[in-house]
């Protein structure tokens, strides 16, 4: 390489890397780190001026001097700038950064992450994920929301219980459900069912009431469908005979139903009859009732004679 010539050392002020070569017989001299020194070359003027703007490592070299940066080292095998043993190039590739192997370890730049861990970054002084990537079963995975793609269970892990499922995306195990803010998978549960959210309660028309799964306000559940069912009163539209509701009904075991689905309309089925506070009642009922009202009056009557 070619000496580089000179008046004085001002004039090889922009020759070295650290800046101290001086001028010797008319030519540039270049400190070695024996504290020797040797002409300096376009090689060093070439590593000075990409001092600042641009990477210092692979670049060609000679000698030592040539790579005076923080771990580096020049091999002179493919008369490269590199790297110390168990340093790793800096990300502006200007040094090289001492390796660490763990997030325990506090960092300055990201490549001393990412040798030991794919897809993290140095935050804070710590080695983490990069964003969109959580920590989990010693890596960083990609994380997928719920019902995006995903190729592992891993991906879906940030959701508690959900998996990658057949489909190849992040969703909830059989038999569970997404809970009301998407971080969790909840057991799904029937009728009388202990619940913590009305997600839970996988019937329609269902809702979670004092930590129990049951019917919605102004439904009620018919235990042959398996289902709740809107409350309809006497003369209310209905489509079948298990909208139509009457409370009392509910409260004899086995189940009683006095009313019906007639004509779209619901009204007190047969044998039974509608009194005068709108109930259906049994017809039988009805009878004793006058039966008793009748005895009642002869008993009152009879008493007023005497």
């Amino acid at each position: 390489d070619t000496p580089i010539p000179c008046r004085n050392t001002s004039d090889c002020r922009n020759v070295s890397l650290l800046g101290n070569a001086f001028c010797q017989k008319g030519f540039c001299m270049c400190p070695r780190l024996d504290n020797d020194a040797e002409a300096c070359s376009s090689i060093n003027a070439s590593m000075h001026k990409n001092k600042t703007s641009g990477s210092l490592l692979y670049r060609r070299c000679k000698h030592e001097q040539d790579c005076l940066f923080e771990g580096g080292i020049c091999n002179y095998t493919i008369s490269q700038c590199t790297c110390l043993k168990n340093y790793v190039p800096s990300s502006n590739l200007k040094s090289c950064v001492q390796k660490i192997e763990s997030f325990e370890v506090s960092c300055t730049d990201k490549n001393q992450c990412l040798t030991f861990l794919a897809n993290t970054t140095c935050d804070n002084s710590t080695c983490v994920c990069v964003s969109g990537y959580y920590y989990i079963d010693n890596a960083c995975w990609k994380m997928a929301g719920y019902a995006e793609p995903c190729t592992k269970n891993q991906e879906c892990s940030h959701i508690e219980g959900s998996i990658c499922t057949d489909n190849k995306t992040c969703g909830c195990a059989a038999e569970t459900v997404l809970n009301t803010n998407g971080t969790k998978c909840l057991a799904a549960k029937k009728i009388q069912d202990e619940c913590t959210e009305s997600v839970q309660c996988t019937f329609e028309s269902s809702a979670c009431v004092d930590k129990v799964c049951q019917c919605r306000e102004d439904f009620h559940y018919e235990r042959e469908m398996t289902r709740c069912f809107s409350n309809k009163a006497i003369g209310d539209k209905c489509v079948n005979n298990y909208e139509c509701y009457q409370a009392e009904d509910y409260k004899n075991d086995p189940l009683m139903k006095s009313m019906t689905c007639d004509s779209n309309i619901c009204t007190c089925a047969d044998n039974y009859i509608l009194n005068a506070e709108d109930k259906c009642i049994s017809k039988n009922a009805g009878s004793s009732l006058i039966v008793s009202l009748s005895i009642l009056v002869c008993v009152i009557a009879l008493t007023v004679l005497s």
